[in-house]
């Protein structure tokens, strides 16, 4: 018997959001441009590369590894989707591990790295959060999308599904 084709509908529900973190005790990095988060990721070899007062020191750049959906979405908005700048940076290391990456930013000021909103909440005190585009990562600038990181999140059924399963009905409600 063929399965009818499906037509998904999107259902939005949620806000998520990538945050740009440093140690702690990072005394300089607070607020980067579009531009600039570009820079770090890719060509700049020292912090004083990005902007001429931040020290000559070089950058160690922590990111979610190839296969992660924040590595993915991070690419698409930061780099229009071209992964190579990225990975050509020095000073790269990609983990699947969240841990691995608060870990390695934690424990030395002139790292830098990226994953969920979510995790860098649950790590505040030990990682700093920067502002992109002069907008701090908070819940309010997420859930209004005026954080430039932020973004929509979905789940997918299919009208025939959602008739024949009431369950699937019920968990999208």
């Amino acid at each position: 018997k063929l399965t009818p084709p499906r037509k998904p509908i999107e259902f939005r529900v949620g806000t998520d959001a990538l945050a740009v973190v440093v140690s702690s005790s990072n005394t300089f990095a607070k607020n980067l441009s579009l531009a600039e988060l570009a820079k770090v990721f890719s060509t700049a070899e020292y912090w004083s590369d990005v902007r001429a007062e931040w020290p000559r020191k070089p950058i160690k750049r922590f990111s979610p590894g190839t296969d992660s959906g924040t590595f993915e979405y991070f690419v698409e908005h930061v780099f229009k989707k071209d992964k190579k700048p990225l990975l050509s940076a020095k000073n790269l290391q990609l983990s699947e591990d969240d841990n691995v990456l608060v870990q390695g930013i934690i424990t030395d000021e002139y790292a830098i790295g990226y994953f969920g909103f979510a995790y860098a909440y649950e790590n505040k005190g030990k990682l700093k959060p920067l502002a992109i585009e002069g907008v701090e990562p908070n819940q309010a600038s997420v859930d209004s999308g005026t954080y430039s990181l932020a973004r929509p999140l979905f789940l997918y059924s299919d009208a025939g599904i959602i008739q024949s399963k009431p369950q699937v009905a019920a968990f999208l409600t």
